[in-house]
């Protein structure tokens, strides 16, 4: 039981733990990710990886600038919500100004099969 446990573990760290220091991200990844979470500007319902804006490249410039002065993704997230607001980011943070936002999905769920309960428990009858 021991050797098999044991052989298992080393299994595990063989095959899975190479892969987190190999697959060390480049800065052109860094930089798509960001451009796949930063709305355009002028499109609005796009990215800007997907647009062709001249914002939307010139944003692309900044992030990448940003990138080499060695910043953090999240310091870069940080930099342009406090230049262009919350709405830059496709996805908004969970704070007192979202939670409608976030919580209305649920809440319609739980209407949902409230509603179907009630139905269901009425044609019982």
């Amino acid at each position: 039981m021991k050797k098999s446990f044991i052989f298992i573990i080393f299994i595990n760290f063989v095959l899975y733990l190479p892969g987190y220091f190999i697959h060390a991200q480049t800065s052109d990844e860094r930089a798509n990710n960001l451009f796949k979470e930063v709305r355009c500007l002028v499109c609005q319902g796009q990215t800007i990886h997907e647009s062709n804006a001249e914002l939307a490249e010139d944003l692309k410039i900044i992030i990448k600038e940003e990138i080499t002065k060695g910043k953090s993704d999240e310091d870069i997230k940080q930099f342009l919500v406090d230049k262009y607001g919350d709405w830059i980011l496709m996805t908004p943070p969970f704070d007192p100004y979202t939670y409608v936002l976030w919580l209305s999905p649920a809440i319609i769920i739980l209407f949902g099969f409230g509603y179907i309960y009630y139905k269901s428990r009425k044609q019982l009858k």
